[in-house]
């Protein structure tokens, strides 16, 4: 398994990776309708930009885990996600870490629909996220961690 970072690969390998990032995050359209809109005119620009980035690692050619970061005066991650194969195994943690790093925080701002608190429970009350209030702007409510208050 290798880990990349969007905005070090070549024209060449930015290019299918965007690609198979869009695809391995497209489940997002069901939750946030403009997904595609936001992923191509404000996060693709964002990266090129250096006020984001996008790290995962490969296992061979399949993507293991994302981290779609926001790094400017707001430190978040936008998406976070470990490969439905590759769950239970650390892989969440890993990813994390390495957002962390990039952002320079460990409570970095993450929003998460209520309905899928569950699956990111430990990461909160391991890495002591506190809850900062709730959103419902888009299709179900989100919790918001670590943001201002």
């Amino acid at each position: 398994m290798e880990k990349y970072v969007l905005s070090k690969m070549s024209d060449k390998n930015f290019a299918k990776a965007v690609c198979m990032i869009f695809l391995q995050t497209s489940y997002n359209n069901l939750q946030y309708p403009e997904y595609r809109k936001w992923f191509y005119t404000v996060n693709l620009p964002r990266i090129i930009d250096g006020g984001g980035d996008v790290i995962f690692h490969l296992d061979g050619l399949e993507i293991v885990n994302l981290a779609v970061l926001k790094n400017t005066d707001e430190k978040k991650i936008c998406t976070l996600l470990v490969n439905e194969d590759y769950r239970k195994k650390g892989y969440g943690r890993e990813i994390l870490e390495d957002a962390f790093e990039y952002l320079g925080t460990e409570k970095p701002l993450i929003t998460i629909p209520e309905k899928r608190l569950l699956e990111f429970s430990s990461f909160v009350e391991d890495y002591d996220w506190n809850n900062t209030g709730e959103s419902d702007k888009y299709f179900s409510k989100e919790l918001i961690f670590n943001g201002k208050k």
